[in-house]
C-alpha cells in the first residue's frame, strides 16, 4: 500500500504565510532541493509583515497581503503552510480554507523542512558516492591487470574492463559466474566446497599467490602471476570477499631468465675454456698415438678395431672442444650494414643439396624491399645455417622449411620455420641453455651460439613452437646506425 502511494504521480501546489525572512528561507530551500520530477511546487505567499516591509523583489513568487487574494489568484493551491505560529491566524485559516486545501501548521511545517534538509543531504551523498564510484571504476579499468571481485557466495560480483575484454564477455554477463571457470588454478590456493570457492573459510589477512604459464594462439609462452587478496568484515569476524588480480609478468620473467642465463654463461664460459685448454693437449697426443698404432701391422685385427674407435672418439672430442672454444671466445668481427636477403640466398645455396637429398622443400618469403640489418654478416649467415640444419634434423623423413625476411617495429627480422614435431613446453625454456640438447648426439651449443652471436651486436632471438605443428625461430637485427 505504501509503495503504491510512493509511485503515484501527484503534485502539491503550496501557498505560504509568514514573515519575509521565513518565506525567503523556504523559497531558497525548495530551489536548492529541486529534483528531476518536482512533486512540490511553492507558487505564492502571504507576507505577514506586508505593511512593514512591502513586497521584496527577491522572493521569485507572487506575494499577497491577504490570504483571500492568494487563493483567488491561485485556485490550484492544494496546501497552505502557516509559518507565523499566530493562533488567531491559524483559527482564521481553518474557517476560510476550502475542504480541498490542507492546512500545514508550524509544527508539521518544521517536520517537513527537516525532511527536505535530509533529502538534500541524501542527494549530496548520493552524488558524491556516484562520483567516487565512477573515479574508482575509471582507475580500475585503466589498470593493465585483470581484476575480479568474488562475493561471499563464491561467485563473481564484479570485474574490470580488462578482464571483460580478455574473456570476450560483457561485465553484466560475467557477474554471478563461478571464477573457477576462468581461473581453475586458484583452487590450489583457495579452499573449495562443492565446486565453489569457500570464501568464509579463507584466512584473514593472508594473501595468496601463484605463478602459471600459458601458451597463446601463436605458440608463445606467456607467464602470469595471480594474487588473491581476502577482504574481511571485522563485525562478522571472517572473510566476506576476495579480490583476484592476474598480472602478465612475461617481460619481467624473460628478463630474469636472461640475467640468470648470462650468469650461467659467464661461469660456463670460464670453466669450458679452462677444461678445453687442459684436455686439448693430451687429447691431441692420444689421437696422434692412436693414428700411429693403426699403422702398426704387428697388432691383430681386433686390436686395430679398438684403436680405430679410440681415434674416432678422439676426433669427435676434438671437434667438440673446437665448438666450445668457439662458443666462449669473444667475437671481434666488424659490425656493418648488410642485405639480409643476400645472406639468406648465400646460405641456402650451400644447403640446397642436403635439403634435396633429405626430401626437404624450402619455401621463401623474402621482403622485396631488401631489408638491411646491422651486424656481422658472416655470423648471421652461420646462424641461419644452424637454424636450417636444426630444422632438417627435426624432420628426418622430409618436410617443409620456410625462410622469410621483413621489417617490423624498426627491426629487421629473419625467420626459419618448419613443420616438424615441435618442442615440448617443458623443454622450451631450456633450448638456449649451453650443453642442453633434445637430440641424442647433440652437444647443446647450436642455439646457444646463435643466441650469443645475436646478442653480441644488439640483436635478439625468439622461438615459437607448438607440439605437432612445428617450430619457428626469428632473428631480430638492429637497423643500420642503431645503438645496441
Amino acid at each position: 500500500m505504501f509503495e503504491s502511494l510512493l509511485r503515484e504521480t501527484h503534485c502539491d501546489y503550496i501557498g505560504i504565510l509568514g514573515d519575509s525572512a521565513v518565506i525567503s528561507s523556504l523559497v531558497q530551500l525548495l530551489r536548492e532541493s529541486k529534483r528531476e520530477e518536482d512533486d512540490i511546487k511553492l507558487i505564492a505567499g502571504v507576507l505577514a509583515d506586508y505593511k512593514a516591509n512591502g513586497v521584496a523583489a527577491d522572493f521569485d513568487i507572487p506575494i499577497y497581503e491577504q490570504i483571500e487574494d492568494m487563493l483567488t489568484s491561485h485556485p490550484e493551491i492544494t496546501m497552505v503552510f502557516e509559518l507565523s505560529g499566530d493562533h488567531s491566524r491559524v483559527n482564521t485559516l481553518r474557517k476560510i480554507l476550502p475542504a480541498h486545501i490542507s492546512l500545514v501548521e508550524l509544527p508539521a511545517a518544521r517536520f517537513f523542512l527537516k525532511l527536505q534538509a535530509t533529502d538534500r543531504l541524501w542527494v549530496a551523498c548520493k552524488v558524491d558516492l556516484m562520483q567516487t564510484q565512477a573515479l574508482f571504476k575509471c582507475v580500475v579499468d585503466q589498470l593493465p591487470e585483470e581484476i575480479m571481485i568474488i562475493g561471499s557466495t563464491g561467485m563473481i560480483v564484479d570485474c574490470n574492463k580488462h578482464f571483460s575484454d580478455l574473456v570476450g564477455e560483457e561485465i553484466r554477463k560475467i557477474r554471478n559466474k563461478n571464477p573457477l571457470k576462468y581461473y581453475e588454478s586458484i583452487a590450489t590456493v583457495c579452499p573449495v566446497k562443492n565446486g565453489v570457492i569457500d570464501v568464509g573459510a579463507m584466512e584473514k589477512g593472508k594473501r595468496g599467490e601463484l605463478m602459471l604459464s600459458e601458451e597463446d594462439s601463436e605458440g608463445k609462452v606467456n607467464f602470469f602471476r595471480i594474487y588473491i587478496y581476502p577482504i574481511s568484515d571485522e563485525q562478522v569476524g571472517r572473510v566476506v570477499q576476495l579480490v583476484i588480480m592476474r598480472r602478465n609478468i612475461t617481460q619481467r620473467t624473460l628478463m630474469e631468465q636472461r640475467l640468470r642465463q648470462a650468469e650461467r654463461m659467464a661461469t660456463v664460459g670460464e670453466l669450458a675454456a679452462y677444461v678445453a685448454h687442459e684436455i686439448r693437449n693430451p687429447l691431441v697426443a692420444m689421437g696422434g698415438f692412436a693414428k700411429v698404432l693403426m699403422k702398426n701391422m704387428s697388432i691383430d685385427h681386433d686390436g686395430h678395431e679398438k684403436i680405430e674407435i679410440i681415434f674416432e672418439e678422439a676426433k669427435r672430442l676434438e671437434t667438440l672442444l673446437k665448438d666450445i672454444l668457439s662458443f666462449v671466445r669473444s667475437h671481434d668481427t666488424e659490425i656493418a650494414a648488410f642485405n639480409v636477403n643476400d645472406e639468406v640466398e648465400g646460405a641456402m645455396r650451400l644447403l640446397s643439396l642436403e635439403c634435396k637429398q633429405q626430401g626437404v622443400d624450402v619455401e621463401f618469403d623474402l621482403d622485396s624491399h631488401n631489408p638491411v640489418g646491422q651486424g656481422a654478416a658472416e655470423q648471421v649467415k652461420q646462424c641461419l645455417i644452424n637454424l636450417v640444419m636444426n630444422a632438417m634434423e627435426a624432420m628426418p623423413d622430409g618436410g617443409l622449411i620456410r625462410v622469410a625476411t621483413g621489417v617490423t617495429d624498426d627491426r629487421v627480422w629473419l625467420k626459419v620455420s618448419d613443420d616438424g614435431p615441435g618442442i615440448p613446453a617443458a623443454k622450451r625454456e631450456r633450448v638456449f641453455d649451453p650443453f642442453y640438447s633434445t637430440k641424442i648426439n647433440g652437444n647443446g651449443l647450436g642455439l646457444s651460439m646463435v643466441k650469443k652471436i645475436m646478442e653480441d651486436f644488439g640483436g635478439e632471438i625468439e622461438l615459437v613452437s607448438r607440439e605437432g605443428e612445428g617450430t619457428s625461430v626469428t632473428l631480430f637485427l638492429p637497423p643500420p646506425m642503431a645503438v645496441a
